[in-house]
């Protein structure tokens, strides 16, 4: 265990000068900063397009009439009846 701890601080002290660079390996930061070209960009915005409107014809609609219908409750419940028989005879086969 003390090898690999002693390997791992060795090899961390002989690379301590690669993390130190900072990444400018051996440039002239002076030179580079003073030559660098200066490039401007300019930006040429076009106004939006208008909006296209398009008009069309569509009739009113037409009012809604509701018709209440008091209808027997009897026949309903008779249909009801008769359907599940004829679903209990299916299912059941008697």
């Amino acid at each position: 265990m003390f090898k690999k701890i002693a390997v791992l601080l060795a090899a961390a002290t002989l690379s301590a000068p690669a993390f130190a660079d900072r990444g400018h390996r051996g440039h002239d930061h002076h030179y580079y900063k003073k030559h660098r070209p200066v490039v401007h960009h300019y930006h040429h915005y076009r106004p939006a397009p208008p909006p296209v409107v398009h008009h069309y014809y569509r009739p009113a609609p037409q009012p809604v009439v509701v018709v209440h219908r008091h209808e027997p409750v009897v026949p309903l419940l008779v249909g009801a009846v008769i359907g599940a028989a004829i679903v209990h005879h299916a299912v059941t086969h008697y």
